[in-house]
């Protein structure tokens, strides 16, 4: 059987009655769920080896790593996941290169925190911890079923800029930024 290389599914975990009120939200809400995520990250480069007391040590406070970008670019992937791990050193480079700009945040559907450290280690993005409170709530409210997503929030106004942040930076990675700017999908 081949393996689809365009998306994988995922199930959405269950909720419980705050979740579902919060996935009812509108986009232009989204400002407290960057609130939520930039509060449990980590900076891209933090996940480091752990010291003999088996502590891991971070580079940057989060809220600053997130405070810093114009766009916050939320990255739902898995190490599972085939066509993830063919755009994840690409959006890797991508984030490297457009850094002032954009922050991507890795949410991972990973089955294990160890797979998920191991993933997204040496890529350019902050990460939550693994499945976090947060994780089934940016799931909802942003109603990701597929993997790889990458969803564009401006951090600014905290609006949903699209959900196809994946096509824009594979398809037009030297504008996407631009278009992101003007309203448009990228």
């Amino acid at each position: 059987m081949a393996e689809d290389l365009e998306s994988c599914h995922v199930e959405l975990p269950s909720s419980s009655g705050e979740k579902d009120s919060l996935a009812q939200q509108t986009s232009a809400e989204l400002r407290g769920v960057l609130n939520l995520v930039s509060g449990s990250i980590s900076a891209p480069s933090s996940l480091s080896d752990s010291d003999e007391g088996g502590s891991t040590h971070y580079s940057m406070p989060s809220r600053e790593y997130i405070a810093s970008k114009e766009f916050v670019l939320l990255y739902f992937s898995a190490g599972w996941c085939p066509p993830c791990r063919v755009l994840s050193p690409v959006l890797s480079k991508w984030a490297k290169k457009n850094k002032d700009e954009v922050g991507v945040v890795f949410v991972s559907h990973d089955r294990s925190e160890a797979e998920m450290k191991s993933f997204v280690k040496d890529k350019h993005f902050a990460f939550m911890p693994f499945r976090d409170k947060t994780f089934a709530t940016l799931n909802q409210i942003l109603s990701v079923s597929m993997l790889p997503t990458v969803v564009v929030v401006s951090r600014e106004t905290g609006r949903v800029v699209t959900h196809w942040g994946r096509s824009a930076v594979e398809k037009n990675p030297d504008g996407c930024v631009e278009e992101w700017r003007q309203g448009r999908s990228g």
